[in-house]
């Protein structure tokens, strides 16, 4: 027996609008009464978590060759796992870069990271394969994650790839210290910010740099 062809749906009703309305991004809470993943204030049903490796770029050897270095000097950020209520969200729940570096009191934003490390990544706490003592903050100047001290940097600004003159100079454009204070060089500023007019990616033209 044929399956009966059901009626076209409805059509719409639109109302004015600014812009068309982009849903954000579903969020877990963790709040005792409330745990559950939600979507625009509503709180989404029947949801199977989806988790995906995320490598987070530091900004120096971005390069492949210079990341597969960064690996056998065991250096540059932790492969960190992220979670979403879908697949395509696991990329929009990474963990941001104050977050992963281990300095969220910096950030304005004030955001926290709710992925339970012990039930999706127990090796975090015990050290095992790889793991490292929990607490512990990047350093953006010896490019490891180390306890806090007034010598790191927690943040850096590095020349973008390619950069040829990096034996050269290898420091970074700008570096923030634990006090939350950015450091500048100035060689690297625009010109309407105080720049120089000529650097070591090229010459310029005085006043026609666009803001």
């Amino acid at each position: 027996m044929p399956t009966p062809k059901l009626p076209p749906p409805g059509f719409p009703m639109f109302v004015d609008a600014e812009d068309g309305w982009r849903h954000r991004t579903a969020e877990y809470v963790r709040e005792p009464g409330m745990r559950g993943w939600y979507q625009d204030g509503r709180k989404l049903r029947h949801i199977k978590a989806s988790k995906a490796f995320v490598w987070p770029k530091d900004g120096k050897n971005g390069s492949s060759w210079g990341r597969m270095k960064d690996v056998f000097q065991n250096k540059g950020p932790d492969i960190y796992v992220a979670f979403g209520a879908r697949k395509t969200d696991c990329v929009s729940n990474r963990p941001p870069r104050s977050q992963w570096a281990g300095h969220p009191n910096l950030d304005d934003r004030g955001m926290t990271f709710g992925f339970n490390s012990q039930k999706f990544a127990p090796w975090t706490k015990t050290g095992l394969l790889g793991g490292r003592t929990y607490g512990m903050s990047y350093d953006f100047r010896t490019r490891k994650h180390s306890s806090a001290n007034p010598y790191m940097w927690t943040d850096a600004i590095w020349q973008q790839e390619p950069y040829k003159n990096r034996k050269w100079n290898s420091y970074p454009e700008a570096v923030r210290l634990l006090d939350g204070s950015w450091h500048q060089d100035s060689q690297y500023l625009p010109q309407f910010k105080g720049g120089y007019i000529d650097n070591e990616f090229g010459r310029g033209h005085p006043f026609r740099h666009l803001p």
